[in-house]
């Protein structure tokens, strides 16, 4: 007895679904297209900014900021906050779990000459105080690590 071709479609459409859906989450957790600026670091912690989707752009961008421990730790104990130069207001991001990475989106008016603001909190406490140490660090847009990554 041989089989009919119906018999084998259940076969190749359970491996096309598996494959796509491997190669969806394969796609997804890559970086896409960042746009890397140069790292900059205060009190032992390196800040990486990332602009996503690539190259900055007028308009809306996404910033991720990666905060990590130079003992390779991500670094979450922040209070991040993003401005681009002349704008009127700081927008604070939003930390994705205890990773060390935080995001935003904020408008680029020239993706050339401006440069983004990057104000970092961190409150320490002992047993009777509680301080807050600020820190300023300024990217400037047109500066980045090399080309966007594929």
């Amino acid at each position: 007895m041989t089989k009919t071709k119906s018999a084998y479609f259940p076969k190749i459409t359970a491996f096309t679904l598996f494959s796509l859906a491997v190669l969806t989450v394969l796609i997804g957790c890559g970086r896409g297209n960042a746009y890397i600026l140069v790292p900059q670091q205060w009190d032992n912690t390196e800040f990486i900014v990332e602009i996503r989707p690539g190259a900055p752009r007028v308009g809306m961008n996404e910033f991720v900021v990666i905060a990590t421990g130079l003992d390779r730790v991500p670094a979450y104990a922040y209070v991040i906050s993003i401005q681009i130069e002349g704008g009127h207001k700081w927008a604070q991001m939003i930390q994705d779990g205890h990773s060390g990475v935080y995001r935003r989106a904020v408008a680029v008016r020239d993706p050339a000459n401006d440069i983004l603001h990057v104000k970092v909190e961190h409150s320490k406490s002992n047993h009777k105080n509680i301080r807050t140490d600020y820190k300023q660090l300024s990217f400037p847009l047109s500066v980045h690590v090399g080309e966007p990554t594929p």
